[in-house]
């Protein structure tokens, strides 16, 4: 589950003529300076065309040389996931699915695009063929006997999840407007998966915030906030031996920044960061 060496070899880092998308991929520590005349131009002429492109049909199978395709894991869910406007798998889809995959092929050279996605089942054999995966809301996760056995797999054999759209809040419209804990639900499944297992909180040490942008601040804001909601912070999931299985954006969804960014609904500075991180994440499943 790791890259050929022909596609490792297309990973760099961002330079000064890569292009278009510069202004996205400077470092975060970079993204508070005025923005000169010339850059301002360039985006416009960078969201214009990424306007176009992310509204294309999400329906079209990845293009066969795409050198990179994760997928979107659809699961069994708990019986109150069918209160809620969209099932909870699918949310941010497919305009975050989309956004990604663009984004992460102009700053990184990896031959991507807007289609290279798959939605997978969390039971499937076809899991296997992604060695990066995206789950989200696993505040209604319900794992049956099947998918333990599954993800269990896939994890050990290489396999990275990034979790993503959950929170703890003391209300949400999400919850019928009472209170909200879906880290708690979703530590409960994974110890069906590893029972001596735990997540861990991540700091600014660890290799996954310095793979490709080096990250300066784990202090994010998140794209909405529900009454009473805890702070956003970064979780992990190690194997023996102390790899990250796993990242988990608690209390955040950096899908959303990704999904409003050809909408104008998102501040450059906060959308820029949001790529950062999933760029990272990307960049560390596929090299460790």
């Amino acid at each position: 589950m790791q890259l050929s060496s022909e596609e490792s070899a297309c990973i760099e880092p961002p330079t000064c003529d890569t292009v278009p998308m510069s202004s996205i991929s400077g470092n975060a520590a970079n993204m508070g300076q005025p923005m000169k005349r010339p850059l301002l131009l360039a985006l416009v002429g960078l969201f214009l065309s990424l306007f176009v492109s992310l509204r294309k049909s999400s329906s079209d199978a990845p293009p066969q040389d795409s050198e990179f395709v994760y997928a979107r894991i659809r699961y069994h869910m708990t019986p109150n996931a069918f209160m809620m406007n969209e099932l909870p798998w699918h949310h941010d889809y497919p305009y975050g699915d989309e956004a990604f995959p663009t984004v992460l092929a102009e700053v990184t050279k990896i031959k991507t695009s807007p289609t290279s996605y798959q939605i997978v089942d969390i039971d499937s054999p076809e899991l296997f063929k992604y060695p990066f995966a995206y789950l989200c809301e696993p505040g209604y996760l319900e794992l049956n006997a099947k998918d333990v056995v599954n993800l269990r797999e896939y994890l050990d054999r290489g396999g990275f999840l990034l979790v993503d759209d959950f929170r703890t809040a003391d209300f949400s419209r999400q919850a019928g407007g009472g209170p909200e804990d879906d880290i708690a639900n979703f530590r409960k499944q994974m110890k069906k998966v590893y029972p001596d297992r735990d997540f861990v909180h991540l700091d600014l040490s660890d290799p996954i915030f310095n793979t490709f942008y080096k990250i300066d601040s784990l202090d994010m804001k998140a794209p909405y906030v529900f009454p009473g909601q805890h702070p956003v912070e970064f979780l992990g999931l190690r194997d023996s031996h102390g790899h990250l299985q796993m990242v988990l954006n608690d209390n955040n969804d950096i899908s959303e920044f990704w999904e409003w960014l050809d909408r104008g609904e998102m501040s450059m500075h906060d959308a820029a960061t949001a790529f950062h991180f999933g760029i990272n994440y990307v960049m560390y499943a596929m090299t460790h």
